[in-house]
């Protein structure tokens, strides 16, 4: 049974060959040292797997030749964004991967006023282009097929003024003042839309998190402990999929 994984940008369908492209094509030949023949599966990030066959093509070139094609799998019941201000790249790197991981829609990484990084243009591409590789190496890895959107860092004033509540869902903003639960708070049946709010290392300012609220963000308390920012996303995350999700 193959068990490598590969996104391809171009669509899937028995008998077709689908160019690997150079970076997969280094790491099944050069990496895992994949021989001509091997079963492999390729997924193009939009919801739909296939069952292929690796092949050849000269030296540092290979192709998928598909066999059949399938609808993905391991995407969560729960629509939940990850809207998480942006901490120091090693910790912002760990936290986007493991939401990956634990099912997340979509991700949005925020400027807070709080905030330790500092984004100009080309640095906020350079992490943005980064950040894009660890969602698809996670995808990769865990066994997922549709891409979570990651949306480009943006200030958390402007997306909060531009978030439409009806459209997002419940809003979460995580608070050691908060007074609900995860336990009593009311969700509603999958499939659930939550966008869960996070702040940076040093907290939301106090005009941030009052913003929040009136945004429409509910306070939330998880669990007697201050969690680090790094480790609160997924934390919530998991604790969500455990009470109204897939876990």
């Amino acid at each position: 049974m193959a068990s490598h994984r590969f996104l391809v940008d171009a669509p899937l369908s028995p008998g077709q060959a689908v160019d690997l492209g150079e970076r997969n094509a280094h790491h099944a030949l050069r990496v895992l040292r994949l021989r001509d023949g091997e079963p492999i599966v390729v997924f193009d990030g939009r919801g739909t797997r296939a069952h292929a066959t690796l092949v050849h093509q000269g030296r540092a070139g290979a192709l998928a030749r598909i066999r059949v094609t399938e609808a993905g799998t391991g995407e969560s019941p729960l629509h939940v964004t990850l809207a998480q201000c942006v901490s120091a790249a090693d910790r912002m790197d760990w936290t986007i991967e493991k939401a990956v991981e634990l099912g997340v829609a979509a991700i949005v990484p925020l400027l807070s006023e709080r905030g330790t990084v500092r984004l100009d243009e080309e640095r906020a591409r350079k992490r943005h282009a980064r950040w894009q590789e660890i969602v698809v190496a996670a995808c990769m890895q865990c066994g997922r097929d549709l891409l979570p959107q990651l949306a480009p860092a943006t200030p958390l004033r402007g997306w909060m003024a531009a978030r439409d509540p009806s459209a997002d869902g419940l809003g979460l903003v995580l608070s050691p003042r908060g007074e609900q639960s995860l336990r009593t708070l009311p969700f509603p049946p999958p499939p659930a839309r939550i966008t869960l709010l996070v702040g940076p290392e040093a907290g939301l300012s106090p005009d941030e998190e009052a913003a929040a609220q009136r945004s429409g963000f509910v306070p939330l308390r998880f669990g007697p402990r201050v969690l680090r920012t790094e480790t609160a996303g997924p934390a919530v995350l998991a604790a969500l999929g455990a009470l109204h999700g897939d876990l």
